[in-house]
Order: C-alpha cells, then structure tokens, then sequence
C-alpha cells in the first residue's frame, strides 16, 4: 500500500481530514533559543537567523494545507472485458482552484481485485491554476462488477507541517467482467417434489420406463394389469413404472470471510466456490433441475429454486454482480447478532423437498457443521470443494491436512463429497489439475473408490 492510499484509508467517498505531519515538532523551542543565545553573544547575524527560524516555525503554526479543487476525469478502454484481459484507465486532474498546489498526491481508488500490471496509479507533482496532470495504468480484468468512484487526494503546505487528506468523489465508471462458466455436474440425491420432472429418483407409478411387478390390488387401473403373466402363471400382478420428478437444487456458496483465504496465484476461495457453483447451474440446468442459489454470509443473497433459460441468466448474473460474491470480505459489523453467516435466515427459505450443493473451501469447521445441519434436517446435501491449498510451506500443508480431514467427516457422516480441483490461475474456470493442465487435457469428473474428484 502507498503512502498516499494509506493516507486515505477509512475515508468514505466524499470525506476528507486535515492532519498535522508533526515534521517541524521541536523547531518552535530551538528557534527560540537559538535567537535567545544570538541576543547574549551581541551577533546581528545570529539575531537575525533565529529570528528567521522563529517566524519560519510560526508560518507552519498558523497555515494549513489548501483544499484543492480539482476535475477529474476517467477514461477506460474497455467496460466489459473478458477474465484475463488488459485494461488500460487514462486519469487526468485539472486544478481548478486559483492557488498553486505546490505538493499534490493522488491516486486512482482501484477497487479490489484488480492488480495493475502496468503504469501507476498514483502520482505526484506541484501543478499551478489551470494546469493538467495524467496517469495512464492497465489492470487485468477478473470475474466481477468493478466501480471506480473515487479518488484519493493528498495536499501539502510549503513547510510540510501539515496535510489534507480527500476520498474525492469521481464520475462513476463500471467494469463488468463475466466469466465464461463451464457445464459441469454433481451427484445427486433422491430427494425431489411430487411434480412431474425428468430426474430419475426413487418414486414409481404412471411412467414409461417399466420399473418392476408387484402383486396385484384391488383397485389397480386394468391397463396396469400385466395379462402376459396372467395367461402364462393365471396370477394377477400389476407393472410399475419409473415416474420421474423434479428436482430442486439450491447451490450455497460459502462467502464468508474466512472464505476469502488466498492460494497460492494470490486467487481468494470465494471467486473458486464462485466457478465452481457457476459451472454447476449450466449442468443442473441442463439436466433439467430447478436451481437455485443462496450465499453464507452476512450479505444476502437468495434466489428461490426455478427453470428455464431467463432464471439461468438471473443466476449466472448474480454470481458475477452480486455483492455478497465481491472481491472484499464481509465486515464482522455486516453479521446480525446470533446470524453472523445468515445461515439461520437461510433454513427459513428453503423448502423441505430441496437437495443443497455446499460449495466451500472447507478453511475451518464452520460448512462441515452447516453441511451436517441441513441433512440432519432431511435435505439431501453434496459437497464441492475448490481446493485453495498448497505445498510450498509447512504452514499451507498443515492447512491441507486440516481441509482433507474435514471433507472427511463429511464422509463419515454420509454425504457425497466432489472435491473441486482447479487450475489456470485468476478468473479460471476449468476445473483441473496440474498434470491436466499441462498436458492440455479436458477436465472430467471421475470416481475412484467412492471418492469423487474434478480432473
């Protein structure tokens, strides 16, 4: 962090503060006394120089850093680039004042995110009425809705002794970034509604695909009546036949602020649950499932279970824009007491016939109790674990035992567990190992031994 945007940090948009540098802290009594020796000794020149330092110490007293006036104006090349493109933003201020700023600092407020990988986004310079200063900067483009609005600003007076810091307000220009999410798809449970669906699940009666026989009722409808067995056995038995259902899916994304641990490429677990719950709605989608998606976290975010093309949109929209899926953690301040993760506000919109997908890169215990939760309460759950682990320290080792061990007894307690294996550095979203990725191989989802795994 520079010095001019840690100068601005917890400024609002809008607000500014004025502050003593403490520079010149002692220069009042040595001036004083260095005029207070001259006048004992009889020298006209040391007089004279104290008497300098004197009125120098009392000028840093008595003025304050000017309030600049400033227009600011923002160009940016691109507003909906692709994840991993470049995108340059061209800043210039104009000091519209009628004062020379003879020490002026800004730089651009870059929301987080977004790295700049070339140029600066700050400067520094002296600029007088009328005159212009210009940055030029490129950032590359990652998954999400970025709003640059504001400008930090630092003025200075000539002696230094003390400073005006501004969260400046700009015209607001928007980035969206959105991802293209992959198709992909867990296992299932047999939890569905009682609506007619294409889901294979353990219901039968008025379907297509003969299931199996059972001795007949009374009461069966004749055309169920198998009369095949009956001119062979003389036995009366009635067919049954696999009768589909919907199935209504609610992916939850783990975002809390643990959640926003970093790997390795620096990419937060967040954006991983992110791409890994956007490939999931093309796939359940697809597979004719109701779909729906929910945040843990004290920024809601809920959109009910629901079909079709424009609802697909909806979701795949929210995982891109939505706050509670930012590139800043919630605050501890943003939690309601007893709530701090919504998971109680979640229980009460969720449907008793909803099967849950807990995307989450299981950083502490937190989505294992949750997970245990909803299948205590007869949700059928699956989990999906980006790994955001690594081996290049003891410490991230000993983490990527803690998260084996918690998916684990996820395990034990009898539910699916997908562990989520990604690759391609910030903003990818193809699931993959790192052997995979090197040999340019397709990811697929494969099972060994129970376990099943992203490659």
């Amino acid at each position: 962090m520079t010095e001019t945007t840690a100068a601005g940090a917890g400024l609002v948009r809008g607000e500014e503060r004025l502050e003593r540098t403490g520079r010149w802290a002692g220069i009042h009594g040595l001036a004083l006394a260095a005029t207070a020796v001259a006048i004992l000794v009889g020298k006209p020149v040391a007089i004279l120089a104290g008497l300098s330092g004197v009125g120098f110490a009392a000028y840093s007293r008595i003025t304050d850093a000017p309030e600049p006036e400033l227009a600011v104006e923002r160009h940016v090349s691109d507003t909906e680039p692709a994840p991993g493109e470049t995108v340059r933003v061209t800043l210039t201020v104009a000091n519209e004042s009628g004062a020379t700023l003879p020490d002026l600092r800004f730089a651009d407020d870059v929301p987080a995110g977004l790295e700049v990988v070339d140029g600066t986004a700050r400067h520094t310079t002296a600029l007088r009425p009328g005159k212009r200063a210009s940055i030029a900067y490129e950032f590359e483009a990652v998954r999400g809705r970025h709003e640059f609005d504001s400008l930090t600003v630092v003025t200075r007076d000539v002696s230094g002794a003390s400073r005006r810091v501004a969260r400046t307000a700009t015209d607001r220009s928007t980035v969206v970034c959105r991802p293209a999410f992959e198709d992909r798809t867990v296992p299932l449970g047999e939890l569905a509604t009682q609506l007619t669906g294409s889901q294979p699940v353990s219901a039968t009666g008025e379907g297509q695909a003969f299931h199996s026989l059972r001795e007949y009722r009374t009461g069966d409808p004749l055309g169920s009546v198998d009369w095949n067995r009956f001119a062979k056995d003389g036995e009366l038995a009635t067919r049954r036949f696999d009768q589909p259902r919907t199935v209504k899916v609610v992916l939850l994304v783990d975002a809390r602020a643990a959640a926003y641990v970093t790997a390795g490429d620096g990419r937060p677990g967040v954006d991983a649950c992110v791409h890994a719950a956007g490939a999931l709605v093309g796939g359940l989608a697809e597979a004719d499932c109701h779909v729906g998606l929910a945040a843990l976290s004290p920024r809601e975010c809920w959109l009910p279970p629901a079909s079709g093309r424009s609802h697909r949109e909806r979701l795949l929209d929210a995982l891109t824009t939505h706050e509670a899926f930012g590139w800043r953690p919630p605050a501890e301040s943003e939690g309601k007491t007893g709530d701090a993760d919504g998971f109680d506000r979640l229980l009460t919109q969720l449907s008793g016939d909803t099967q849950v997908v807990v995307c989450s890169p299981f950083v502490d215990d937190r989505p294992v109790e949750v997970a245990r939760a909803l299948d205590a309460r007869g949700h059928d759950v699956t989990v999906a674990s980006p790994d955001t682990t690594a081996e290049d320290s003891a410490y991230r080792r000993l983490a990527a035992t803690e998260r084996r061990v918690r998916l684990d007894e996820c395990r034990r307690a009898g539910l699916a567990v997908v562990e989520w294996t990604e690759g391609g550095g910030r903003g990818s979203s193809r699931p993959r190992t790192a052997a995979d990725a090197a040999a340019g191989t397709e990811s697929r989802l494969a099972t060994d031994g129970g376990d099943e795994r992203w490659r």
